[in-house]
Order: C-alpha cells, then sequence, then structure tokens
C-alpha cells in the first residue's frame, strides 16, 4: 500500500502528471489453491476457420487444504468436456473467462490430480492467425501466439498469472509444408500423408511462466549453428536467409557474454529466433523460442545504420531475467524488462565500447523522460487499470537507468557478485524487488533501502539548476538547487575539476533542495564536470562561463562533451556555433556529433543553419542523419534548398533520406509539396521513404496534401504507412467532417497502432464532439496499450482546453520574442567583431 501512496502523493499538487486514470485500482497476484506442475497441450489450428481444436492435460498439486473445485482460467474458448484421470467426467461451468470444475469430493493439501480438458475456439487474444485476404493478398499463411501479459488462457486452459510456473508440453498439427516452432526439444515430427498434416511434439522439461509457452507455425526456413552444445536457430521466411544472418549473427557471442556476466551457463535446451508477420511487439522472448517482428530482417543497405542487435540482445538477455527468473506479479515487472533493457545496453558496452554503452544509457533516459509529458509513475506500482499498461519507458528505459546507477553505487565486483547471487538463488523462480534488493545487499554491505525507495517507489527525478563562480580567494562556489515540485531527492554527485594536466574527482553529498558548496582548487580549471559519467537519473542546467563551456565540448567525456553541447545552444553565441561545428565534422564519437549538430538546430540562427549545411556530408550515418534532422528547425528557403538537393543526389542510407523529408516540410518551403508527393511513391526498408514523406506533408501544413493522406489510411497500404497516414490527419484536418468521420472508423481498425494514432489525432485536432466514439471503442478494445491511450484521449477533450487560444497566442509571442532576440544577437555578435578588429 505504500507504493499506492507515494504514487498518488508524488503527483497530486505537483508538477508530474499522474498515471492513475479513473478504471485504475490495486491489484494483487491471485491467490493459487493449486499449482499447476506440467501441462500438455494438443491443438490443432483450422487456418481456414481462424479457428482451433484442442486437449489440455493439466497436472495439479493442491497447495490449499480441502478443496472441492478447480478454478482455471478460459476466455472465449468452448469447453467440451473435463474429466478427471480414473474419475471420468466432471461437471463445469465456463463464464466470465474462468472454467469453474466441482471434484468429486474434497481433496487434501498435496494431492495430485490430473484433468484433460477437450475444447475449441475462435481466439481474440492469446493466439492469432495471419494469412491474404482481398487487401493483402500477398500476406503470408502464419500462426502465432503471445501470451503476455495474461492472455495464454485465450488459446487453453490454464491458471494464467506469472508466478505459475510449470514444466510444458506442446502437440501442433499443421499443414506438412509448414514448420511449428514451440518451448524446449523437438521430440518428434509425424507426417499424415493421407491429411497433408505433420504433427509437432515439443517438450519443455523445466519450469517456466504460462505466459512463455509458445506456437509459431508457418513457411518457414530453418538456419542452423551451435554454441556451447546449444542448438541455436533462426526461422524466416524463404529468400530472407542473408537478411537473417545479417541480422542475428552475434547471437552466438550474446549467449557467451550473458552466460558469464550472469554466472549461469545458458538455461535452455535450445535457442530459437523465428520472425512472424505483422507481430504485435517488436519481440516475445517465449522460453527457449523467441518470436520476432519480421521487420528487424533487413537488407545491406539498411545496415548502414540499422541493427537489429538491439532487438536481439533485448530478447535474448530475457530467457535470464523473465524466463529464468521471473516477477511474481506485474507490479514488479521492471525485473524483467528493465533488465532486459539493461543487458542490451551491457551488450553494446561489450561488443562498441563504453561510450556507446553510456550514449544509449543516456538516450534511455531520454526516453523516459519523452514519457513525462504523459505521466509519471513509480517504477514498481500495483495501481493500473490492464498489466498491459506497466510496460512502457518507466518499465523499460528508466528502470535500465536506474540499474546503470546501481552499478555505479556498488562499483564492478559488489554489483556483479549480487547478480550472479540473484541469479542463481531464484533459478526457475518468481521474484519480487526485495530480492533484488536482499542480493545486491548481501554482496556489497550496503544498505539501499533508501535507493530503493527513492529510485523505484517514488516518481519522478531530481530537476537540478547548478551555477559555479569563482571567488575572490581563488576558490570556487557550487550552488545545486532542485526544481522539482516535490521533495528533494538525496544523492552523491561526482565533480571533476580538469585542469590543463591534471584531473580531480571530488564528491558531494545532496540532501536538500538548495545547497552550496565550496570548491577547492589548486589554480584556475579549464573546465568543471558535473556528474561527468553520467551515473545519475537527472536533468540539468548548469551556468559556467562560455570558455569553460568550450575546453568541455573538445576534452571531456563523451557525457561532459553532450553536456557541454546542450549548454552552447542555449548560449548560442558565434564561438558556440564555431565550436559545435567542428564538433560535429571532426568529434571521433558520432553520438557526440549527432548532439552537437542538435544544438546548432536549437541555436536557430542563419550561422547555425549554414554550418549545418556545411556538416551535410560528415560521414557517419547517425550523424548526418542529426545534421537534416537539425535543419529542420529552420524556416528558411536556404534550408529547403540544401534538403532538396540532398534528396536529388541522394544517400547511401534510408534514414538519412526520411529524415530529410521529415525536415523539408517543417521549413515550410513552397518547393517542398513536390518533392514530398514525389516520395510517397518510393518504397523502402520499413516504408520509412514514404513515412518520412507523410510526417513531412503534416508538417508542411498544406491542405493539397488531403486527399493523398486519405488514401494511405485504407487497407492495402503498408501498415507502417497507415500508422503514419492517421497520425497525419490529426496536422491537416482541422474542422474536416469526412477527416473526423475517417478517424472514428480507423478507432476501430485491425492494426493496433492505427488505432492509437486515431486517438491522437483526434486529441489534436481538439474534437471533444468524438468523445463517444472514442468511449465505445475503449469498451471493447483488448489490447491493454490501445486502451491505456483511449483513456487518456477521453480525459485531455474532456478536461478541454478553454486556455488553449491564449496559449497559442503565447506561443506565437515567443515565438516572435526568439526572432528578435536572435536578429538582436545576431547585431551583437556582429558589433562584437567590429570592435574587435578595431582594435
Amino acid at each position: 500500500m505504500r507504493l499506492d501512496s507515494l504514487n498518488k502523493e508524488g503527483c497530486a499538487n505537483s508538477s508530474l502528471k499522474p498515471f492513475v486514470t479513473p478504471y485504475a485500482r490495486p491489484h494483487f497476484a491471485p491467490d493459487r489453491p493449486f499449482d499447476l506442475v506440467h501441462i500438455k497441450i494438443e491443438v490443432t489450428p483450422d487456418f481456414g476457420e481462424r479457428s482451433i481444436r484442442g486437449r489440455a492435460v493439466l497436472r495439479l498439486r493442491a497447495v490449499a487444504d480441502d478443496q472441492e473445485s478447480i478454478k482455471l482460467d478460459a476466455s472465449n474458448l468452448k469447453v467440451r468436456s473435463v474429466s478427471l484421470k480414473d474419475k471420468g467426467l466432471l461437471l463445469f461451468n465456463n463464464l466470465d473467462g474462468k472454467l469453474d470444475v466441482q471434484l468429486p469430493g474434497t481433496v487434501a493439501r498435496g494431492t495430485e490430480l490430473e484433468l484433460e480438458v477437450e475444447y475449441e475456439g475462435r481466439p481474440v487474444k492469446g493466439l492469432y492467425f495471419r494469412g491474404p485476404d482481398k487487401d493483402y493478398p500477398d500476406r503470408p499463411v502464419q500462426l502465432w501466439t503471445q501470451g503476455e501479459d495474461e492472455d495464454s488462457h485465450y488459446w487453453f486452459p490454464c491458471i494464467d498469472t506469472p508466478a505459475q510456473k510449470t514444466t510444458s508440453e506442446v502437440v501442433a498439427v499443421v499443414p506438412s509444408s509448414f514448420v511449428a516452432i514451440s518451448n524446449g526439444k523437438l521430440v518428434s515430427v509425424k507426417e499424415d500423408v493421407s491429411q497433408g498434416t505433420k504433427t509437432y511434439h515439443y517438450s519443455q522439461d523445466k519450469p517456466h511462466s504460462v505466459y512463455l509457452i509458445s506456437l509459431v507455425a508457418g513457411d518457414f526456413v530453418e538456419l542452423k549453428e551451435e554454441v556451447d552444445g546449444v542448438p541455436v536457430l533462426y526461422y524466416v521466411p524463404k529468400g530472407r536467409e542473408e537478411d537473417a544472418r545479417r541480422s542475428f549473427s552475434e547471437t552466438p557471442e550474446m549467449i557467451r557474454f550473458y552466460s558469464e556476466r550472469t554466472g549461469m551457463p545458458y538455461p535452455w535446451d535450445k535457442y530459437a529466433q523465428v520472425t512472424v508477420n505483422e507481430f504485435i511487439f517488436g519481440g516475445m522472448e517465449n522460453t527457449s523460442a523467441t518470436t520476432l517482428t519480421d521487420l528487424t530482417l533487413h537488407d545491406e543497405r539498411a545496415h548502414l545504420d540499422f541493427s537489429s542487435v538491439p532487438l536481439v540482445a533485448h530478447e535474448l538477455a530475457h530467457m535470464w531475467f523473465g524466463d529464468l527468473v521471473t516477477c511474481r506479479y506485474w507490479k514488479d515487472a521492471w525485473l524483467n524488462e528493465g533488465f532486459a533493457t539493461f543487458f542490451e545496453a551491457l551488450y553494446t558496452e561489450h561488443s562498441k565500447g563504453r561510450d556507446e554503452y553510456i550514449y544509449e544509457i543516456i538516450r534511455n533516459q531520454e526516453a523516459y523522460l519523452e514519457e513525462l509529458e504523459r505521466y509519471a509513475r513509480p517504477i514498481v506500482t500495483n495501481v493500473f487499470e490492464t498489466p498491459t499498461e506497466m510496460f512502457d519507458k518507466h518499465l523499460y528505459e528508466k528502470a535500465s537507468v536506474v540499474l546503470h546507477m546501481l552499478r555505479s553505487l556498488l562499483g564492478e565486483e559488489a554489483f556483479w557478485r549480487g547478480i550472479r547471487h540473484y541469479v542463481k538463488e531464484n533459478a526457475f523462480g518468481v521474484v519480487e524487488t526485495s530480492d533484488l534488493r536482499k542480493a545486491f545487499e548481501a554482496s556489497s554491505g550496503i544498505n539501499l533501502d533508501a535507493f530503493f525507495a527513492q529510485w523505484l517507489e517514488r516518481p519522478g527525478h531530481p530537476e537540478i539548476s547548478a551555477t559555479y563562480e569563482t571567488k575572490a580567494d581563488g576558490q570556487a562556489s557550487l550552488r545545486l538547487v532542485q526544481k522539482q515540485q516535490e521533495e528533494a531527492f538525496s544523492f552523491r554527485l561526482k565533480v571533476k575539476v580538469q585542469y590543463s594536466d591534471e584531473a580531480e574527482t571530488l564528491y558531494y553529498d545532496v540532501t536538500s533542495k538548495d545547497q552550496t558548496f565550496v570548491v577547492p582548487l589548486k589554480r584556475r580549471p579549464i573546465f568543471v564536470s558535473l556528474d561527468p559519467e553520467h551515473e545519475l537519473l537527472k536533468t540539468m542546467e548548469f551556468v559556467r562561463p562560455r570558455e569553460m563551456m568550450l575546453q568541455q565540448l573538445s576534452k571531456d567525456a563523451v557525457p561532459g562533451r553532450i553536456q557541454a553541447a546542450k549548454a552552447l545552444a542555449k548560449d548560442g553565441s558565434m564561438e558556440a556555433v564555431e565550436a559545435l561545428k567542428r564538433t560535429v565534422l571532426s568529434d571521433p564519437f558520432w553520438g557526440v556529433q549527432a548532439e552537437a549538430a542538435k544544438a546548432l538546430g536549437e541555436v536557430g540562427n542563419d550561422a547555425a543553419m549554414r554550418a549545418l549545411t556545411e556538416c551535410m556530408t560528415v560521414q557517419h550515418p547517425k550523424a548526418r542523419r542529426a545534421v537534416v534532422a537539425a535543419l529542420g528547425q529552420f524556416r528558411r528557403e536556404e534550408a529547403a534548398e540544401a534538403l532538396i538537393r540532398l534528396l536529388e543526389k541522394g544517400d547511401p542510407s534510408y534514414f538519412v533520406e526520411a529524415e530529410c523529408l521529415k525536415s523539408l516540410g517543417k521549413t515550410k518551403s513552397p518547393k517542398a509539396f513536390e518533392v514530398l508527393q514525389k516520395a510517397l511513391d518510393r518504397g523502402s526498408f520499413q516504408e520509412v521513404i514514404r513515412t518520412g514523406a507523410l510526417e513531412g506533408l503534416a508538417s508542411l501544413g498544406d491542405r493539397r496534401a488531403l486527399p493523398l493522406v486519405m488514401e494511405r489510411t485504407k487497407l492495402g497500404q503498408h501498415y507502417k504507412v497507415r500508422e503514419s497516414a492517421t497520425a497525419a490527419l490529426g496536422k491537416l484536418g482541422k474542422d474536416d467532417k469526412e477527416v473526423l468521420a475517417r478517424l472514428e472508423e480507423l478507432l476501430v481498425d485491425y492494426w493496433f497502432r492505427v488505432r492509437i494514432a486515431a486517438a491522437n489525432a483526434l486529441v489534436e485536432l481538439k474534437a471533444a464532439d468524438r468523445v463517444a466514439s472514442i468511449e465505445r471503442a475503449a469498451h471493447k478494445e483488448l489490447d491493454g496499450r490501445v486502451k491505456r491511450i483511449f483513456r487518456e484521449a477521453v480525459i485531455k477533450l474532456r478536461e478541454g482546453r478553454p486556455f488553449d487560444q491564449e496559449l497559442k497566442r503565447i506561443s506565437e509571442d515567443l515565438d516572435r520574442l526568439k526572432e528578435e532576440n536572435r536578429l538582436l544577437k545576431e547585431r551583437l555578435e556582429r558589433l562584437e567583431a567590429s570592435l574587435k578588429r578595431k582594435r
């Protein structure tokens, strides 16, 4: 309960937007009077009817005393019969997602029973059929399952909670041309030539959670290798073999790395990765048989600046964190997802070095900060409407940053002792956050109650305003003000004082909202860096002399160089522009180049724009992408013409061209429409060119784009294109009844991201008169992620914005003042330069 009160108090009368909606309530792990010891699922799918016939044999052990019935989870399944081994048929009720089976007598604790359930159904969740139709005649015939969070009971009766671990078997009858993939060892494949079918039998003999039981079937080709005796398998559509090798080549090294880091050799019988069409997540870590979106398969051109490694590393990490060691209930789901995101970054460090790792942690923090525009919540909380809405950037990215902080706090040896202790002690079991805390306390001797309470049970983060001043006595002061409305965070801040020939590290314990510290100096430093290794989750504005920022930009480590680039964006001087330009062109790390380019975009003056145009040939494609993205900050023909020239010439990277199209629309150039319209005809990896053009048209705001965009919301277009087109209607469809009607239709589209885009577009259009349509869609919605967006849309539209026009006026005034300020700065710069020449 303490976590819930923190969640509510953390957002009431504060700057943090609440996570809890009126539909949320506290959730707790359910009672389990019976333990599911083993389940055998025999399933025959009908691909034409999109239905299944099944038989589930469940071996259960009574945990509670004197049980007279067994309650199983089973939704949208027509149960034909339930029988008890050696006892015959049993009476049952199958209502409201529960299969209530009456036992022939009272069952004592410890008694084992074997139930057999015959059933059939057309699953609406949990198991998904894909195949061709009139709009998508080339869509492959496939079946795949998705059990997380609690959707397995939509295709077989079970005890559907993460705390339920069991061994399992899956026996699937599929067309003889298909391959079926499931958890564990392949026991047998039997072909029935007369029926044109094959029966695949898999056995998972080590316990895992029910939501991880998986089945995929389709026309796949198998690629195979081996790592330390473990079969490693890749299943992809025929003709994509080279793309598979390109996408999954680092899997063996990842297995070795994770085995070494955790102290636990890969714990399952095999590792398979299966790519499927229209998967509703990026990937799903089904035990020993991960399912991935086929969008991760990519060609050689995409490989310039796209990689499957982050996705593959994330899902593989789950084989230890999520599958081997599993959260007891969803309030602690960060123990699954936060760890997988953190280990994804650790593999980056292993394969690419420390700079790439730190930059990934920085970007994870930025992803979490973006979500604060919607809400803030504790990482650990049990108050939600559906478990799926917990799977957000707090659970993944913020949690990964907290683990990075913990690594920094404990040090390498104690941290990894704790990880290995945690994995070893909890293997094949379930855990809560307290189990991790105890493991780290045992490994380090440090009491972590305060750390876990502050960073996991409390929303938000410190928002720091720092000021450095040199005193008359040659020493310096550092004032730290925490600007968040909530109470102060407590933390130790590392400060690096860099001299010309050496650096000194100082530590300050911050415990209140406003503190000033003395910084002892040996002599005048060239710069001072706060949190130089990015070991603290925070936002920070740091006021110090320009010369220090310039020195830090060229001489500090990656986090400090990024800090300096962001600070120089606010400085905006000609010196700052020149330094940022040099950084874009010559910094040894692409991430710093990209941040410097972004800073030039934020400077916003003509000198910054010209600097960016001179950086458009920077070698690294991700840095080049940042340059063209920054040019979108300038509503000037010179910027538009530079972007058009790049598009006419072409770029080796799909993503640079796509970003170029987005930026071109933002310039509002009269030349942009024709270029963007033409780009709609260009196919590319993941449709990034078309979606970039649609985003550009949305930003351009030219009403001529409306019919082009409306056309691309229709079925038959790639779902990535339809998502972008639907989102674009939110910018182009103001006061257009046809657009509003189309968005209402799209609220019930088959593709979940189109439904999300439709709700967000209605909010952007301030379509308060369509609240009833969103509410009806929310009532029918089965996907918790979409339902959450619908709930937020209703709240935003009902709140209304009586001050919207005033805000718009203020925003316009602010833009005008920024422009006047830019011109004034340029005049001052020219005047200073003139005075220097006269001297």
